[in-house]
């Protein structure tokens, strides 16, 4: 599995494409200009530097490039969780899960719902 870590940057233009694909840049533009007061320069900055990183794919559609995710948005939550795992707690995940749950409290669904990941571990 290929290793992907995101700029933030890169990680809102991404989210938009795994929302919805393809887009062209006029679609992310004014989607992202709405939400991020991002100019039509910098969406096609990003999605050029994108493109060349392998983390997007484009085709050329009948008036515009339609861009695609070239990259999974589980294949990079995984990564990145690694990282963090790895960087701020050491690779120990019950300091992890001690942190969140000292800063969170939990539905009881929630609860229910790690606990039975948690089962399924020790199998």
């Amino acid at each position: 599995m290929r290793k992907v870590i995101l700029q933030p940057s890169e990680r809102i233009l991404m989210e938009e494409l795994w929302e919805e694909n393809p887009q062209t840049i006029t679609q992310l533009f004014h989607t992202l200009n709405e939400k991020r007061d991002w100019t039509k320069s910098t969406v096609s900055t990003m999605l050029n530097r994108m493109s060349k990183k392998g983390l997007l794919r484009f085709e050329q559609g009948r008036k515009a490039k339609l861009y695609f995710p070239a990259v999974e948005r589980e294949t990079v939550n995984f990564a990145e969780t690694e990282s963090l795992l790895e960087w701020v707690f050491k690779g120990s995940i019950s300091m992890m899960m001690s942190t969140l749950l000292k800063a969170r409290k939990l539905k009881p669904e929630e609860i229910q719902e790690l606990y039975d990941m948690l089962k399924e571990a020790e199998k």
